[in-house]
């Protein structure tokens, strides 16, 4: 338990001095409904600020949707910048101010300070059974469209990676009635492939014919289309680079 401890108040004394308003007194049940389009509180008071730490003068409360990847509080071990890991705590990922939200042991909600922390893995159930969803920052692709402070997603292990970028914007849309115009979060996904230790590669979406072209070992590619000739979805891609890589291992 003290251990626990220590690293909470490790990780708090490099996090954002700005507890979140209306949350101290608030349950963990109670944070889980944190994901509706009317958000109860406020995750900044006096503004939302993006992934560039720009405001346009709003507040959340003042946007429709969420600005959350995952709508739920998840338990999440958080590494540092060695990839050391730091606590193990119940945090939420903010894919328009690119943020990790967690709660401290009196469940008042915090936002991390992300000069310190290198990766974050999320744990959770699911149908399919126990698994992991990795957040990680430290990337730039050729066009820098990709900046090393973004978090990703890591869908792969291995050599080749694809990765994932999700950025949540502001976007002004018609009322329910059309009456006004409101704003609303709009979420976009991108994928980039890193393919050498420093290469890494925008997709266009999912783009089959891209991810060949950019790796190198066409035998490869070559053997699995004889299983599988086209590749449809995120986990046929996620399939296909665990391959890839299982075999580029074997190779001498």
């Amino acid at each position: 338990m003290k251990k626990v401890i220590s690293l909470t108040i490790y990780l708090l004394i490099f996090t954002s001095l700005h507890s979140q308003s209306g949350t101290a007194n608030a349950s963990i049940s109670e944070m889980s409904n944190f994901k509706t389009a009317n958000i109860a509180y406020n995750i900044d008071p006096f503004g939302a600020y993006d992934v560039d730490g720009l405001t346009k003068g709003m507040r959340y409360s003042d946007i429709s949707g969420t600005p959350f990847l995952f709508g739920d509080w998840r338990k999440a071990i958080l590494f540092d910048i060695g990839m050391h890991p730091i606590a193990t705590l119940k945090v939420k990922y903010n894919s328009y101010s690119d943020q990790i939200h967690f709660l401290d042991e009196k469940e008042t909600e915090l936002v991390a300070n992300k000069e310190v922390i290198k990766k974050v893995t999320l744990l959770y159930d699911s149908i399919e059974g126990f698994k992991e969803i990795i957040l990680e920052k430290g990337f730039t692709d050729s066009k820098n469209i990709l900046r090393p402070h973004q978090f990703v997603q890591i869908l792969n292990e291995g050599k080749v990676q694809l990765l994932k970028q999700n950025v949540n914007t502001v976007i002004r849309k018609d009322s329910l009635f059309g009456t006004i115009k409101v704003n609303a979060f709009s979420e976009n996904t991108f994928y980039f492939l890193k393919y050498t230790l420093n290469s890494i590669e925008k997709l266009r979406k999912l783009d089959q014919s891209d991810l060949y072209t950019l790796l190198p070992n066409k035998t490869i590619i070559e053997d699995y289309q004889k299983k599988k000739s086209k590749l449809k979805n995120e986990k046929d891609f996620i399939s296909f680079l665990n391959f890839y890589n299982q075999q580029i291992a074997l190779q001498p």
